[in-house]
């Protein structure tokens, strides 16, 4: 069968197939760390368009192998795991803008373009998609959409499912598949169930976006609160009142902490240029010295130098590992961290706009107990926005590890889901939450956990301690009520705490019967048969 996918470059090399062999899930670091053998997909094809991809679901399907959707591998829920006789397809060759109508306000572009290129030609265009996620360097416009991604501008320009106008991509069967808005033969239905599918139904091939004029200028500002209820309290009346900013990051006590005491400035408020969804406007390198944002990582160690007699920069990072295997210590030590949440609140538009608006919105927050804090807070964040993703290697160095765990639920839940997550985590790892993605029936709670653990399998190992984080903390989000998805994805992390209302697990079973017969593509997400 390969014989008829000659023309179409492909790979079975050990080293090309191990750069598709899994995505960026925390557990496969730690598995490759301890030497836990990869398996490594049979082969890697790069489709240059859909006739190609075509070609190779229907080669798989007579091969009787597992195909499976490769973007850029940025994602964090092991949405890629092919087995040892699996194909792998990826699309980062399928990277070209093939319309844009201006009058519409609406993009086709293919599916492999990677985030940050596509935000670019489009705000050379005079648009934006106003999607940045914090991976927009390392992941696809395709990903986006399988995953139901979310970017940072969300409570503006909502997710990349409210979007989304139409669909291309081969279903399970080498067949076309389209869905769109205006179609009558599919409709919105049709293309939601395609949307957030992780290449379960479909290689998704291109798609057609809802973009945004760019807007000329921005009001960035951070504010503190006496505690985390009021802060919420704030955010939420916000929204009430339809500001709907482009901006709203609220850090939990500690999380704010380990960003430095806040201190209250009067100064004038700053309306600047251009706007803040534009690609470019962040320093998201590596960094060094003053400049960069401590981590958590960070932060533990310039507290141990703090409490030790002497200083061995070498010597402290290394307790500091083994301080995350004992998260009870670590907690004690960052419990110590006089911390008020920290809210970083946004807003674009034109100049004129802004000045209305700005002083508004900061009089609403101090009328609900705000304290100023300037312009700093945002233009820190503004120039770190996208350096979350490549900051997590310290503790992985030192024996540790961190992930993060995104859900949502209504304003009701927020604080006594918070609550309830530090508490169940408490003896296993470091908890640290911000609330962003609001919206006006309610937020996301972006959790980060850090850990260590001993080497090997035993139950004080480093893979036993961050498998019994994920246990219960999904378990406490689930008994909550939360979603535990809102937008990395579900993956196989997360297949277990899934919540399928009574008839949909069968619906969407049943589609992927019809779409896939087979079960060739991406078997083992969302938990379907």
């Amino acid at each position: 069968m390969l014989e008829l996918l000659r023309g179409i470059p492909s790979s079975s090399d050990p080293i090309d197939c191990r750069a598709v062999a899994h995505d960026l899930w925390p557990r496969r670091f730690l598995e490759r760390r301890e030497e836990l053998p990869v398996a490594l997909p049979a082969r890697v094809f790069w489709p240059r368009d859909d006739d190609d991809v075509i070609a190779i679901v229907k080669a798989a399907r007579v091969e009787r192998r597992s195909l499976v959707p490769f973007g850029a591998g940025s994602g964090v829920c092991a949405g890629i795991s092919p087995a040892s006789t699996a194909w792998v397809l990826d699309v980062k060759r399928l990277d070209r803008i093939l319309e844009l109508d201006k009058e519409r306000r609406c993009v086709i572009v293919q599916a492999g373009i990677i985030g940050d290129r596509f935000e670019r030609a489009l705000n050379a265009r005079g648009f934006t998609l106003g999607h940045f996620p914090s991976s927009i360097y390392i992941s696809t416009v395709g990903g986006w959409v399988v995953t139901r991604s979310a970017g940072q501008l969300s409570s503006r320009y909502g997710k990349i499912e409210d979007m989304v106008l139409a669909v291309w991509g081969v279903d399970g069967r080498g067949e076309p598949i389209y869905a769109a808005v205006d179609d009558p033969q599919t409709g919105v239905g049709a293309l939601q169930l395609l949307t957030g599918s992780e290449g379960s139904f479909c290689v998704v091939t291109r798609v057609m976006l809802r973009v945004q004029p760019l807007a000329s200028h921005r009001f960035l500002r951070g504010v503190s609160f006496k505690d985390l209820s009021t802060g919420l309290s704030a955010m939420r009346s916000l929204l009430v009142a339809g500001e709907a900013p482009s901006v709203l990051r609220l850090y939990d006590p500690l999380d704010s902490a380990l960003a430095g005491a806040p201190v209250g400035v009067d100064e004038p408020m700053r309306i600047a240029a251009p706007g803040i969804s534009r690609a470019g406007l962040e320093d998201s390198g590596p960094g060094e010295g003053d400049s960069e944002e401590p981590t958590l990582f960070d932060s533990l160690v310039r507290r141990v130098e703090e409490l030790a007699v002497f200083s061995r920069p070498r010597a402290t990072r290394m307790i500091v590992g083994e301080i995350l295997g004992r998260p009870g210590i670590a907690n004690a030590i960052l419990d110590r961290f006089d911390g008020k949440p920290r809210l970083v609140v946004g807003i674009e538009g034109d100049a004129a706009e802004l000045e209305t608006r700005a002083p508004r919105i900061l009089n609403a927050l101090k009328a609900q107990g705000a304290t100023d804090l300037g312009d700093a807070p945002g233009t820190r964040w503004l120039a770190h926005r996208h350096r979350v993703s490549y900051r997590m290697s310290k503790a992985f160095a030192v024996g540790g590890w961190v992930d993060t765990c995104e859900v949502a639920c209504g304003w009701e839940q927020v604080a006594s889901l918070h609550k309830a997550v530090r508490e169940a985590l408490r003896d296993t790892a470091v908890v640290l939450c911000h609330f962003s993605h609001a919206y006006l029936d309610g937020c996301s709670l972006y959790f980060t956990f850090a850990g260590g653990g001993s080497v090997g399998s035993g139950s004080r190992s480093a893979l036993s301690r961050y498998d019994l984080c994920w246990e219960r903390a999904l378990t406490t989000i689930r008994r909550h009520g939360a979603v535990v998805a809102h937008h990395h994805g579900v993956g196989r992390s997360k297949v277990k705490a899934l919540r399928y209302a009574p008839g949909h697990k069968a619906l969407l079973d049943e589609l992927k019967r019809k779409l896939d017969p087979d079960h060739i593509l991406n078997p083992g997400v969302l938990g379907l048969e």
